[in-house]
């Protein structure tokens, strides 16, 4: 049976989910002997499920699932739990994007929300199984705002895991038969998701300021995006613009920062993806239609 290939019967499918269950068991042990090893073996734990998500039919994934958490919880609880589920769920989307042939930034982000409100969502499983708080393993408890810091530190380190993960995948997908879809057919989707993160930013500012925070973080991720593709469009219209709007949120920032109370003062920093989708709207909408790009 060929490991990088589409599985077609009930004994390829059974024998398959086994193995990759095995390889996720295999890294959970040694994570649990050698600590310091779960830094390198999270890249490689959303990896084995992506592809159990990719070359399976997805009937099967449930069953790959509940095996591969079963058997991890009895050697490691609390590494399953923040690592092992996160990767597993991440890992079927992440598959199934690769699959429907999905622009890459879509599961990149898409396994970073997850993994990122996976981890929170265990933490009081966590605390009532004796580990320690990661407010303590930060060394944040007593700081004022520390669960603004937790909250984007998470998201930050959510996202690492995801772009590299995906970096293996694409450095190795012509070995393993995977066809990475890097094209844009349309960048309204980039716009409003960016929107749409700006508006919850502001809105979860007047609520809560830690998920404020993780929203600006993936209106970044859109804006970082849509940059990319100013910079590589070799026009000096659009570098310049490109400037212009830096300079110009800058500006805005320093003005109004003042202006809000601690921590508030940093949503601002939104004025920066508003201001990049702007840009990109006029150089992918308003020249494009004027036949100018």
């Amino acid at each position: 049976m060929a490991l990088f290939k589409k599985k077609t019967t009930l004994i390829h499918h059974i024998t398959y989910m086994g193995i990759m269950a095995a390889i996720n068991l295999i890294f959970i042990l040694l994570a649990t002997h050698l600590p310091y090893a779960m830094v390198f073996l999270v890249l490689l734990l959303p990896f084995a499920s992506a592809v159990v998500s990719y070359y399976c039919q997805k009937i099967y994934y449930l069953v790959y699932a509940c095996a591969t958490i079963g058997l991890c919880l009895i050697f490691n609880p609390s590494d399953t739990l923040f690592y092992v589920v996160p990767a597993v769920i991440s890992g079927f989307f992440i598959g199934l994007f690769l699959e429907l042939k999905i622009n890459l930034f879509w599961p990149i982000l898409t396994s970073t929300i997850i993994n990122t409100a996976f981890t929170f969502a265990f933490i009081p499983l966590i605390d009532l199984i004796g580990e320690t708080s990661l407010l303590n393993i930060l060394q944040i408890k007593d700081y004022k705002y520390c669960y603004e810091v937790l909250f984007v530190l998470v998201f930050g380190a959510s996202l690492i895991q995801s772009i590299l993960t995906h970096f293996i995948i694409l450095s190795d997908s012509k070995k393993i038969g995977i066809e990475i879809n890097t094209r844009i057919t349309s960048f309204a989707p980039y716009f409003l998701g960016l929107e749409l993160a700006v508006v919850l930013t502001f809105t979860f500012a007047f609520f809560y300021m830690p998920l404020a925070f993780v929203f600006l973080e993936i209106a970044f991720c859109f804006m970082v995006f849509l940059l990319i593709d100013l910079m590589i469009s070799k026009k000096l219209f659009v570098y310049l613009s490109t400037a212009v709007a830096v300079f110009t949120g800058i500006i805005l920032f320093a003005v109004f920062y003042n202006k809000l109370t601690e921590p508030r003062g940093l949503i601002l920093f939104v004025f920066f993806p508003l201001l990049i989708a702007l840009v990109s709207f006029i150089k992918n909408w308003l020249l494009k239609k004027s036949g100018n790009n």
